[in-house]
């Protein structure tokens, strides 16, 4: 077995997941062949995003991490998570830039139902049944439950199904999301990549009943693909499209045909078309099989507000040892995100918007970028309060990393001053620009 401690195998996982998201973003939606091939994180793409900006598949992947380590109440987790996917649907929660900018139809349908029925279930199962709409949206976000779970790969079968089922309750979908999961918990757990990847007997990790699939057999077609489709198979019969057979088909041809992290990211999403789910699908396998150590330095540096995804991480290995209260450096590094992007979809972001409101002069627009720094500060002045409950070092990592976050959004405000100065140049009796 490999020898790569697991909170780098965690932290990997849900690097790779979110970089390689990223570098696909570039030539979603192009056909193989069609353009320059990708070679590193260079942004742009149909949704003209920067350089280590994620789409919907990260920050989906990132509402469902925050819901599964929310333990304080009795809410269903299913609504925990639908409740957090909404907040990304309507205020671009954990957006790489903001804002909701992509979602899939069946995600969007599934979201819209539980928008219409939120105060009349327990639970939040909205995903359609039929394998005619079994995409790959549930699959691209699937990492923190193999990553929470994995010491009980029994209950993290289960969670993967009950997670796809919110958005996506075909077999194959539930399927995909069941043996996907086993692979990641064996990569997690050190397996070589002949293991994991045996065509001769499906692999079972450790804790994981012997029988289990004899008990509990996959669908045909995602057999198939299990049992070793895309050893024997090179584009164009591996296609990267948004079926979530095909979809898993192309990250583990991926996977199996390269020997490193990097390689086979590029290899992913260079076959174009869903590039980004393909390159997350991917990367959230192959991040746990390398570590976090074998991503490359200078895509994990571009990474759109790395320092929060690292205390997610951080807190996803540690609830995985004991489920227990979350802590401290979780707590107020969260906090200082949630409070800093509440204010900021809910007052800049619509104000750079045409609406009533809209900002009228760069003295109203600095305004509201000190008010957001005023947000910051009294976060962090609660730390004060907090003397006996926490050390000096944890207190320097919050500080740290809540620094990060205010820098990661005034990075977009940038995007938005730069965007508002051309609105106002473009306007034929142009508001005052004066500071």
């Amino acid at each position: 077995m490999n020898k790569i401690s697991l909170s780098d195998r965690i932290s990997g996982s849900l690097f790779g997941l979110l970089l390689c998201d990223s570098l696909g973003t570039a030539v979603e939606c192009q056909t193989s062949g069609s353009f320059d091939p990708v070679k590193s994180l260079r942004g742009g793409g149909k949704f003209q995003l920067k350089p280590g900006q994620f789409t919907d598949d990260g920050s989906m992947a990132l509402c469902l991490s925050i819901a599964l380590l929310d333990n304080l109440n009795n809410i269903h987790s299913s609504i925990k998570q639908m409740n957090l996917y909404r907040r990304w649907y309507a205020n671009g929660y954990l957006s790489s830039n903001g804002e909701c900018f992509d979602i899939g139809i069946t995600v969007r349908i599934a979201l819209n139902k539980f928008i219409s029925n939120s105060d009349q279930s327990e639970t939040a199962y909205y995903g359609n049944t039929s394998n005619k709409a079994s995409g790959n949206g549930s699959l691209m976000r699937l990492a923190p439950i193999p990553l929470l779970y994995y010491q009980d790969p029994s209950h993290a079968v289960i969670e993967a199904m009950n997670s796809s089922k919110t958005t996506h309750a075909s077999l194959l979908c539930l399927d995909s999301c069941r043996i996907y999961t086993v692979l990641i918990i064996g990569a997690l757990q050190g397996f070589s990549k002949d293991d994991l990847l045996n065509t001769d007997q499906l692999f079972v990790p450790n804790g994981l009943p012997n029988d289990y699939w004899i008990n509990n057999p996959l669908d045909a077609d995602v057999f198939k693909v299990i049992n070793g489709s895309y050893k024997q198979l090179n584009p164009p019969e591996i296609k990267a499209s948004g079926f979530v057979i095909e979809t898993m088909e192309a990250a583990l041809w991926a996977f199996y045909h390269t020997n490193s992290f990097e390689e086979g990211a590029l290899k992913a999403v260079n076959l174009g078309n869903d590039a980004d789910t393909v390159g997350a699908i991917y990367g959230m396998l192959a991040g746990a099989f390398c570590g976090i150590d074998n991503i490359p330095n200078e895509w994990k540096e571009k990474c759109y507000f790395n320092d929060l995804i690292q205390t997610i991480s951080d807190e996803l290995f540690r609830q995985s040892q004991i489920r227990t209260n979350v802590s401290i450096v979780y707590k107020k590094v969260l906090e200082v995100y949630d409070e800093l992007a509440k204010f900021y979809s809910g007052t800049i972001k619509r104000r750079v918007l045409p609406c009533p409101k809209q900002y009228k002069s760069m003295k109203e627009f600095n305004e509201d970028i000190q008010q957001l720094h005023s947000i910051y500060e009294t976060v962090l002045k609660s730390l004060d309060e907090d003397q006996e409950m926490i050390t000096n070092d944890e207190k320097q990592v919050i500080f740290n990393r809540s620094k990060s976050v205010l820098e990661q959004f005034l990075s977009l405000i940038e995007d938005d001053k730069h965007s508002l100065i051309i609105k106002w140049s473009r306007n034929i009796n142009p508001f005052s620009q004066k500071k």
